[in-house]
This record gives structure tokens, sequence and C-alpha cells, in this order.
């Protein structure tokens, strides 16, 4: 447990300290609608919580993690955070990052950096990740369809990474 401990305070001060600026991960300015649909923007834009069960068309949606676990509805999403000792605490944008785009008053897709903690009996898990959603309109109600999150990694983590994994031919 002690072990565990400590590994989740070195993944915090890990995340704390390697959060880097995030100007370049911005929409380019002009290049996509951003105007269209504008009551069902806003709509879309005050979705934060994409785990409220008010959001889920007879759980119909499918999630992908940054860990690259897929889940199959909101309910399946919830029980594999309890076989991983967590549950969803919060979850917040990164100003500038969010692009919401809809297509034929529809579907829509909201791109983002965001935030994402969760409680877990040693404290807080904190992660940032991109993450891109799907949203699916139904008898005038929006809902969340599809989800996936990426842990985010900086030019230099890449890098490293790179260098890591790649193998000479």
């Amino acid at each position: 447990m002690k072990n565990k401990t400590f590994h989740y305070i070195i993944l915090g001060l890990y995340t704390v300290l390697h959060t880097p600026s995030l100007t370049a991960q911005a929409p380019p300015p002009g290049k996509y609608n951003t105007t269209d649909y504008p009551e069902d923007r806003k709509i879309i834009n005050s979705i934060s919580n994409i785990f409220d069960p008010a959001l889920s068309l007879n759980d119909n949606s499918i999630s992908i993690g940054a860990d690259g676990s897929i889940a199959y509805g909101l309910e399946e999403e919830f029980q594999k955070f309890a076989r991983n000792g967590m549950t969803f605490k919060s979850v917040e944008s990164v100003p500038g990052t969010e692009l919401v785009r809809i297509f034929n008053g529809q579907t829509a897709i909201k791109t983002k950096v965001a935030n994402v903690v969760f409680n877990t009996p040693e404290g807080d898990l904190h992660f940032k990740v991109i993450r891109s959603e799907t949203y699916i309109k139904d008898h005038g109600k929006w809902y969340y369809v599809l989800g996936q999150g990426t842990n985010f990694m900086t030019q230099e983590e890449f890098n490293e990474y790179k260098k890591a994994h790649t193998t000479k031919n």
C-alpha cells in the first residue's frame, strides 16, 4: 500500500512539474466555422461532464480511455473506474483549447485539452488529456455518443518516447 501511495505522489508531482503551456494546442483562428447553430453550440459548450447519465442515449456511448481501454456505455466505464479504485471527480477544459464543430445541426464534434481528476483511496489522481467527443441530436436533445482521451505529451516528452521506441531497419 505504501508503494502504491508513493507511486501516486510521484505521478502527481510529475504531472504538476511537466504541465506545459498549451498555446500551440489552440485551434487556428478562422479555420473552422464556430458561429453556425448558435443555440446548439451553447448547449454543447455547456456540457462539461460527459458522465452525467442524462447525456446518455440508452447507455449508447463508447469511450476510449487515455490508457487505450474501451468502455461500451457509461455503466461499463464506471465499472472500469471502480476496478481501478477510482471515481470520477472533475474535468476542466484548458481555456482557449475548446473547439465545437456542428454538422447539419445533428452531429457535433468537440475537441479540447482537459485537466481530469479522479478520487482514489490514496488521494486525487490528475491527468491532462486531449479529448475528442462526439454528440448527436435525437428528438431535439443532444447526447454524448463517443469520446476519446489521449494523454498529453510535450514535444520534449514525445522526442524522448520516439528515441526510446524507434528501431533501426
